[in-house]
């Protein structure tokens, strides 16, 4: 008798607690947040992306310009090959690669300059995101807010538009 007893206790605690869990589950509210739309929508998207023209559009443009030298001294090469000297081919060779050389090693550094400039301004860019989520989320009384990695949701779950009025009004704000 002890162990049927027993058994039955250990049922209904289990019951208990489903219906515990379930009551708890009740009180949840989640949201979803698409932090790629966020990336995408944000003005403060575009103000970084017109921050880097600015910064780096000349370094570029000069680069675009070695280029165009590259391609007419190569051109000049196949065009006077046969009635060049050899020494004057070997040096407009030399000068050629020497150019190809300089041009790629100005490019890295310029990659590895808009790299560095673009996540800086993303990491702003991200904690300021976050901070608004998390001012919706305690606001609005949320225990969970959800981003990447959600294979669906409600439509009504998703925050995206809440979170980017708020970052549509801090930008208008810090202009």
């Amino acid at each position: 008798m002890k162990k049927v007893l027993s058994s039955s206790m250990v049922f209904g605690f289990m019951l208990l607690g489903l219906v515990t869990t379930s009551v708890s589950a009740a009180d949840l509210k989640i949201g979803v947040v698409s932090v790629e739309r966020i990336l995408t929508e944000a003005p403060q998207v575009d103000a970084v992306n017109t921050s880097m023209l600015e910064r780096f559009g000349p370094k570029r443009d000069e680069l675009q310009k070695m280029e165009k030298d590259i391609t007419k001294m190569q051109e000049n090469y196949k065009r006077n090959e046969l009635v060049m000297t050899e020494d004057k081919l070997n040096d407009l060779k030399k000068e050629i690669i020497g150019k190809i050389q300089l041009l790629k090693q100005r490019e890295a550094v310029l990659t590895q300059e808009v790299t560095t400039v673009r996540n800086q301004e993303l990491a702003v860019l991200q904690q300021q995101v976050r901070g608004i989520i998390d001012d919706i989320a305690k606001k609005g009384k949320y225990s969970l807010v959800l981003s990447e990695g959600v294979a669906y949701s409600s439509p009504k779950l998703d925050i995206t538009d809440k979170v980017l009025e708020r970052m549509k009004s801090a930008f208008k704000k810090k202009k």
